[in-house]
């Protein structure tokens, strides 16, 4: 029998906290998040390693190291309204639930939302939105966000998302082009209408999300 409330423990201790996150309510999310609830049954007992997991085919929970390490640099608030682009399971979604106001999680497969959904009922995620639609469009009906959280590795950010923060909104992404090695946690800003600056905060890998990446340039 695992014991996953111990596990999630370690998981904060031994992982995250020693990373430099030292917000209380992003340290409180993680530790009370169940995180295996949002992986295959077979993946249960890897659900808190310091890793990408594959929860279903191109989509990811994020190493939880580096995912609170971004959510520490966008200091989440309650006042906040966020997004989530390319939920999955509906994790990262969660977590923000326990600081946020609300969260709007977009995904492609309805049929990803409803498994999201089912597990936000059980745990009493009351303030999710679940929503489909295309990735690279984002979800313009509910805009503008105080904060975007990009799920994946991204060659870059569509202008039309970017458009979609909130004045002083903050977005999170792992940003990849085609002829970099690596990809880079970065914090995008909007600093006025269709003014953004941006500032890579470390090194991180993971896979690329499905529409994000990089184009193949042909010559003729």
């Amino acid at each position: 029998m695992q014991n996953f409330k111990q596990m999630r423990e370690n998981m904060v201790d031994c992982q995250i906290h020693p990373m430099g996150v030292a917000s209380e309510d992003i340290l409180d999310a993680f530790a009370s998040v169940p995180r295996e609830a949002f992986v295959p049954e077979n993946l249960q007992s890897v659900a808190y390693c310091d890793e990408d997991i594959e929860v279903c085919e191109g989509r990811y929970l994020l190493e939880p190291s580096v995912m609170a390490r971004m959510l520490q640099y966008a200091k989440p608030a309650s006042d906040d309204v966020a997004l989530t682009i390319g939920s999955g399971a509906g994790y990262t979604a969660a977590l923000l639930s326990k600081i946020v106001s609300t969260v709007v999680s977009l995904e492609e497969d309805p049929a990803l939302i409803e498994k999201s959904q089912a597990v936000w009922d059980e745990y009493s995620f009351c303030n999710i939105v679940g929503l489909s639609g295309v990735l690279t469009e984002g979800a313009p009906k509910n805009a503008p966000y105080s904060l975007i959280i990009i799920n994946g590795c991204v060659s870059t950010i569509p202008d039309s998302i970017k458009a979609q923060l909130a004045p002083n909104g903050r977005m999170l992404a792992i940003i990849q082009s085609k002829d970099e090695g690596i990809g880079r946690a970065t914090l995008i800003e909007c600093n006025g209408k269709n003014e953004y600056s941006s500032r890579v905060l470390f090194d991180a890998s993971t896979p690329y999300l499905s529409g994000f990446e990089p184009c193949d340039n042909f010559e003729f």
